[in-house]
């Protein structure tokens, strides 16, 4: 059989931070201090400032919150993208001599900025989210496949950057906030900026060429067959009116492939076109477009050993808290509640009797006790002991090596997961239910830089004798299950968990600071 193509094979792309090191910002945008230590991007902050991507204010500091001026963000693009072509531009409010002239003839030049229509370009004002979209958008050409956004607030967003915004959204170069809107008008901070642009760099990273087992033509049909199964690549077949076919592949990251000599090679965007002859019948040929529809879903590490977080005296509770727990009655909690260093008046809603040896309480809400820093020895010592293992624990579960990066950007809706650490700069969101399928010995270790939105009447569901107990959440910010939703899992909280009302839970709430239930259902795993 031979096979050919028309298209070039374009030349891979390296990864994203080692291709930094060639390039030095040339303006004080970003900082070296580390005031970005609780930032949800440190990561990416940190990359860049070793890399030499980003260098600072006067101070030393990073300032990741603060809003970053439309000059300092062409002026990263630029470096990031290594754009030193520059070409002379006439608007009214940059003068040859400003420090960032030289930043927008190269941003003119490489064509991804136009200015305003009155002809200026206003350099010092704030960049808003919806024009960074624009020019990521542009920038990497990106095209949208929907006409509606798939956000809270999308009726707001203007129409000049609506397909902007969702074609960063669907390339998960931009992506919303937690409570689900995209805030179009909102000034981007420096970490958004960075994280964002790092994002647009590393889209359509190409891989290793993938050998093809095997290719089979008929006058009407072809067939691909690729080892593994965590892609599929579209086979669109003419002439003689051929069918579509979804064929599995192996490559982890693409979004377009050519065929030549039985190898797939990613590309970039555009279309790969191929003609297929049949050594069987020389006359049977098809000229097929080769699209790779990238692969959204995990596969197991090859090897998956990975230890469960030692909760120490932490384990012995369903619930602990560092500032109170709530309940809006009737919540149902199977197991032992306490906190610690506040007193049992941080205990509300529960009616507490306590027991006679002053130690512990009941309640009718909780089939277990009820501990306070307040009671009497050796309560106190018992819970300091609960509370500092609960943070060693936290501790332990943000520092596992991971196996999976920024996957789905964050978004689990109707995802399912198999074993490993996961890790997001971002928050997680459930809008649909979530699988975790594995079996009664593995481990899951999810660490979020921001916080959990668990959508109303959703579940976590356990597939294949997975158990709660092996699977942890370590959450930076806020934990929020929606009403009458299930959740699994051990969660480790930074700040508050909150249950909606008729919420369930599979597993422990220890909390950094408060647990709020509304008839809530808390079982120990």
């Amino acid at each position: 059989m031979k096979i050919s193509h028309n298209n070039p094979i374009y030349k891979s792309l390296t990864v994203f931070l080692c291709f930094l090191m060639v390039f030095t910002v040339a303006t004080p945008v970003f900082g070296a201090s580390k005031d970005y230590e609780s930032s949800w991007a440190k990561e990416t902050i940190e990359s860049a400032l070793s890399s030499g991507i980003a260098s600072g204010y006067p101070d030393g500091t990073f300032k990741p919150s603060n809003p970053v001026t439309r000059a300092e963000f062409l002026s990263l693009v630029n470096n990031v993208f290594g754009f030193t072509t520059s070409a002379s531009t006439n608007y009214t409010d940059v003068s040859p001599t400003d420090w960032y002239a030289p930043a927008i003839g190269k941003a003119f030049a490489a064509d991804y900025i136009s200015g305003y229509p009155d002809g200026s370009m206003k350099p010092d004002a704030h960049i808003s989210r919806q024009e960074v979209a624009s020019i990521l958008s542009r920038l990497k050409s990106l095209s949208a496949t929907s006409d509606t956004p798939d956000f809270t607030d999308g009726s707001s967003i203007p129409a000049w950057s609506k397909q902007a915004i969702i074609s960063v959204d669907e390339a998960k170069i931009m992506v919303g906030y937690p409570n689900g809107s995209f805030k179009p008008l909102a000034q981007t901070t420096r970490a958004e900026a960075l994280v964002a642009i790092t994002r647009a760099f590393n889209y359509n990273v190409v891989s290793e060429p993938i050998p093809v087992s095997s290719v089979g033509v008929t006058q009407d049909t072809m067939t691909l067959i690729v080892g593994g199964s965590t892609g599929t690549i579209a086979l669109e077949i003419t002439p003689n009116n051929a069918t579509n076919q979804d064929v599995e592949w192996t490559s982890s990251d693409t979004s377009v492939a050519t065929l030549e000599n039985g190898i797939v090679t990613p590309i970039a965007e555009g279309t790969a076109l191929i003609v297929v002859t049949s050594d069987e019948d020389q006359t049977k040929t098809a000229t097929v477009t080769v699209t790779v529809e990238k692969s959204t879903e995990p596969t197991q590490p090859a090897e998956t050993l990975i230890e469960p977080v030692d909760l120490g005296m932490a384990g012995d509770f369903v619930i602990l808290s560092k500032t109170g727990i709530s309940s809006v009655p009737n919540s149902v909690i199977t197991g032992d509640i306490g906190v610690s260093p506040i007193a049992d008046t941080a205990i509300t809603g529960f009616s507490l009797t306590l027991d006679a040896t002053n130690q512990f309480s009941v309640s009718d809400q909780v089939t277990g006790r009820v501990y306070a820093a307040t009671y009497t020895s050796p309560t106190p010592s018992n819970l300091t002991t609960a509370i500092s293992d609960m943070e060693t624990a936290y501790t332990d579960a943000a520092g596992r090596a991971v196996n999976f990066t920024e996957l789905h950007s964050g978004d689990l809706s109707g995802k399912t997961l198999v074993p490993g650490v996961y890790k997001w700069g971002t928050g997680v969101l459930m809008n649909s239910d979530v699988t975790l399928n594995g079996g009664p010995n593995d481990v899951w270790i999810f660490q979020i830089g921001e916080g959990i939105t668990q959508a109303n009447g959703t579940r976590i569901t356990l597939t294949g004798g997975a158990k709660a107990e092996n699977i942890f959440w370590q959450v930076a910010e806020s934990v929020s299950i929606g009403t009458g939703s299930h959740f699994e899992g051990i969660v480790l909280s930074k700040t508050n968990i909150t249950m909606g009302t008729n919420a369930s839970i599979n597993g422990r709430l220890l909390a950094q600071t408060a647990v709020t239930l509304d008839a809530s259902s808390v079982v120990a795993p």
